[in-house]
């Protein structure tokens, strides 16, 4: 898959960001969110369809964690290490569900799953609140409409540039993604 393709690298950077504006409203953990956001799709076949995308995201997590898959990162390895069980459990589940679940009653799933719906405008949909599960209040047509302003920038929004000294990622020419 290419890294700037639909499910790529700037998509995870616009999940961050829509997870990290829901986080403290609806009191879920940023560090969670923040590693949904990499996470999540890092195991998709292709940019298709791929319903067992984010169930082989949660198994290769929890392999990763128990040492029992090969992982060239020891980063990543000493993040996932590091998480609490009630953490981790969180990260998987988002992971697992994000696909195949529209709500779910812990906040930190709650905000990963309404963080990846708000970027759905660049495969041509427009999000739906009624799949959301935070409130109205928060997720509103103004909320909607900032993150489909933010897709169609690709990473042209305020903060979009900020991948690079936050992840380390030269997003290239801005006309590419």
């Amino acid at each position: 898959m290419s890294p700037w393709g639909l499910h790529g690298l700037a998509h995870w950077w616009r999940v961050r960001h829509n997870g990290l504006l829901l986080a403290s409203e609806i009191g879920a953990d940023l560090r969670i969110v923040t590693l949904f956001a990499i996470f999540h799709d890092s195991h998709r076949n292709d940019d298709g369809a791929d319903p067992q995308h984010g169930p082989r995201a949660a198994a290769w997590l929890t392999q990763a964690r128990e040492g029992s898959t090969p992982c060239s990162c020891p980063v990543t390895l000493d993040v996932l290490r590091s998480l609490s069980d009630t953490e981790f459990s969180s990260l998987h589940t988002a992971c697992n569900l994000h696909t195949s679940q529209i709500h779910h009653p812990d906040p930190t799933v709650a905000a990963c799953f309404v963080a990846d719906r708000l970027d759905l405008s660049r495969v041509g949909f427009r999000p739906d609140p009624r799949r959301m599960p935070a409130p109205d209040s928060l997720v509103n047509t103004a909320f909607i409409d900032a993150a489909i302003e933010r897709e169609r920038r690709h990473l042209s929004w305020p903060g979009g540039p900020e991948i690079e000294s936050v992840w380390g990622v030269h997003p290239g020419n801005p006309a590419d993604l």
